[in-house]
């Protein structure tokens, strides 16, 4: 009996983190959380899809972390299927963070993700700013039903339009390159610009253009930073990148339902909102010192 009390009071509390897909995005919100779960002396346990928008592997997933006894699950929900999971959940005594992306009305103890119809109009913003305020632009989106890059294109849209522009494309390409191009092809004479509203979006599109010939002809505003986006920047192929705080979402997020495990919280929710940082070639080399000092192990 004692070896088996001293056998639990050893054991860490676990929080289980599932993300909504596998991107480079979601490696840097993982390390985020991981790097929280050893500073808070927590076990992570850390899943996703392998692709965006798997909601029914979310669901298999949140399965898993329950059993395996974790009492916290930090989430970004891929689809409305997962409020009344999160509800079920909380009857049963497990607390639930939302991160990257909300779902209004859930039973959940807070959010964090980046502003996103905010950063998407600072993306029409800066789209507007260089074409000078005017000319046709193509707004090619996700796919419908995620609620963060919906509100990103969204909020692009208005900071387009309200700078002048004129959105002659709109319409969803996934993360399709060929789908891109068929958006691209017929328009290209009268196009001055391009906005993306995630990684794999960018990507497509990035790869459109070049099969098109216009990389860095049209002028392209992309969302996140992997290798392959930030060295199209670089090359002048990108015209800025819109990105968020990765590592800082995972982490907060770990920090949250920690909190919320140790009974630390108030009743209400706790809702944070953080920016995204627009890089481009001329603070690109400013950016990278930043994101390595955090990778370093600064929250």
């Amino acid at each position: 009996m004692l070896t088996s009390w001293a056998t639990q009071a050893l054991a860490k509390d676990c929080i289980g983190v599932v993300a909504a897909g596998a991107t480079p995005f979601w490696v840097q919100v993982e390390a985020g959380a991981r790097q929280a779960g050893r500073a808070l002396d927590l076990d992570v346990h850390f899943r996703g899809p392998s692709r965006e928008g798997r909601v029914e592997t979310q669901l298999q997933m949140i399965n898993w972390v329950v059993a395996h006894g974790c009492k916290a699950l930090v989430i970004a929900p891929s689809g409305p299927e997962i409020a009344p999971r999160v509800q079920q959940l909380a009857v049963s005594g497990i607390n639930t963070v939302y991160f990257d992306r909300d779902l209004p009305g859930s039973a959940v103890r807070g959010v964090i993700a980046t502003d996103n119809f905010l950063a998407g109009v600072q993306a029409g913003q800066v789209l507007a700013a260089a074409l000078g305020g005017q000319g046709k632009v193509a707004l090619l989106r996700l796919q419908t039903g995620v609620p963060s890059t919906s509100e990103r294109e969204r909020g692009f849209r208005q900071g387009a339009e309200e700078g002048g522009l004129n959105i002659l494309i709109d319409t969803y390409i996934g993360d399709d390159s060929q789908a891109a191009v068929d958006a691209l092809r017929e328009q290209l004479p009268q196009l001055a610009g391009v906005f993306t509203p995630n990684s794999t979006s960018s990507r497509a599109a990035l790869a459109a253009l070049r099969r098109l010939g216009k990389a860095g002809a049209l002028l392209h505003v992309g969302f996140d930073g992997d290798q392959v986006l930030i060295e199209a920047l670089r090359k002048g192929e990108i015209h800025s990148l819109m990105i968020q705080q990765a590592h800082a979402i995972g982490y907060q997020a770990v920090q949250l339902a920690a909190q919320s495990l140790r009974g630390e919280l108030l009743a209400q929710p706790v809702s944070v909102a953080l920016q995204v940082k627009q890089v481009n070639r001329e603070n690109l080399a400013q950016w990278q010192r930043a994101r390595e000092f955090e990778l370093s192990g600064n929250p």
